[in-house]
């Protein structure tokens, strides 16, 4: 490079450049240098830089002095923090390198968009270490390529009731029973992962103690900067919903009702306490839905008996339609429903309700009752102190029920 062009980059360069000797007289200074540590100077003189800078790094004079080498690195990317003409705080990075006996150059960049990157990078770690320590059904963990355990957080600890020292370094496989398919099926896992972005499969996993569970498994792919596959599992564990589901199937103490194919009054409760118990051991949200048709006893006047079945079976329908399968609907009346929803509070719960009623509204009968609208009043209560069982989470949301009517049917009412 000519002397010219030299010259324009240390007066063009972005960079700050201090040249200086050992005691920090400098010796000269491009605009950037100046600019970038006008915060910092109290005189206005850059010199004795040292001197300068020894309010945030008093023993930068000492350090260089003490260097040994005759040239080299002193200080590299050492942050300094001080508040700017508009009352932010101005980040910079500052090095200082010896390039030759009593002879140093500093080197200053701005590095405010670096510290507001970290500070969401902060943020987000800190919004991460909430859910893994906040979820109580879901193992979170990252395995490379080949399906070994890279990383392993406290949801997993939970779900696996095993130490992260006991299982990372180790294939995925051994979460799993022997009869799963072992490494073979944790290749084919990922690799469908890696064509589609994701795989998921429901079945058995094990704790810690060899206990097998029924779960849900999502493995999504993770892109990486240099280049090394690398995968996000999630296991959800499943097995109190499935013994529910089964105690529901097998009707013990439970029974589905022949008309709409949801659970009986008794079978919803039975359901309904099981979820609240373990929502309040937990710590968790739980809404409750109840669903009401509009002057229903004047449609089974008007289009008889048989039109008010196809009425409830069509409600059932919406509700099982817009439901997520974890929730729980039962016919808790002769015309009314309750839809259970774990693990959500009074919005999502709202949410949820207006879709129920808003498909309710445009659903078409067949037949002769085409023409024939049946609209839902619902009502939306959440799990709190004062409605902690299931008779005070539906005497809530009957309430609600009844303001929704009150202001004229076809309305969601949530109370809080």
């Amino acid at each position: 490079m000519t002397p010219d062009g030299l010259l324009d980059l240390f007066v063009l360069s972005p960079v700050g450049m201090v040249a200086m000797n050992d005691e920090g007289e400098v010796e000269v200074a491009n605009p950037s240098a100046k600019r970038l540590l006008h915060p910092f100077l109290r005189s206005g003189d850059l010199s004795p830089f040292f001197d300068v800078l020894a309010p945030w790094v008093g023993d930068l004079g000492s350090r260089a002095r003490a260097f040994e080498e005759p040239r080299g690195v002193v200080l590299e990317g050492l942050t300094l923090l001080v508040p700017s003409s508009r009352g932010e705080m101005q980040a910079l990075l500052l090095s200082l390198v010896k390039r030759g006996p009593g002879q140093f150059i500093a080197l200053v960049t701005d590095a405010s968009r670096v510290a507001e990157l970290d500070a969401e990078v902060n943020v987000l770690s800190a919004r991460l270490r909430a859910v893994d320590q906040g979820v109580r059904d879901y193992a979170l963990y990252l395995v490379d390529g080949d399906g070994i355990v890279q990383s392993w957080s406290e949801s997993s600890e939970r779900v696996h009731q095993c130490a992260a020292n006991d299982i990372v370094g180790q294939s995925m496989s051994v979460l799993a029973p022997s009869d799963s398919g072992g490494e073979e099926h944790v290749r084919d896992l990922l690799h469908a992962a890696e064509q589609n972005g994701w795989s998921e499969e429901e079945g058995m996993r094990l704790r810690r103690d060899g206990t097998p569970f029924w779960a849900t498994t999502v493995v999504a792919t993770l892109h990486v900067g240099d280049g090394a596959k690398q995968f996000q599992v999630i296991t959800r564990d499943l097995s109190e919903r499935r013994r529910l589901e089964d105690l529901v199937r097998e009707g013990v103490g439970t029974s589905t009702d022949d008309l709409t194919g949801v659970a009986t009054r008794r079978g919803f409760y039975d359901v309904a306490s099981t979820e609240i118990a373990r929502a309040r051991r937990y710590g968790q949200p739980l809404t409750v839905l109840l669903v009401d048709p509009d002057k229903f006893r004047d449609l089974n006047e008007a289009h008889g008996t048989e039109f008010g079945d196809e009425c409830l079976r069509a409600i059932a329908w919406v509700c099982r339609q817009e439901s997520r399968t974890t929730d729980v609907i039962g016919r808790v009346g002769g015309e009314e429903f309750a839809v259970l929803l774990p693990s959500t509070e009074l919005p999502g719960g709202l949410v949820l309700a207006e879709r129920i009623r808003e498909r309710m509204q445009r659903h078409v009968f067949p037949g002769a009752h085409s023409g024939v609208r049946c609209t839902l009043s619902v009502g939306v209560a959440e799990l709190h102190e004062e409605a902690s069982t299931v008779d005070g989470l539906l005497a809530m949301a009957d309430t609600a029920v009844a303001r929704a009517k009150q202001a004229g049917r076809n309305l969601v009412v949530g109370l809080d």
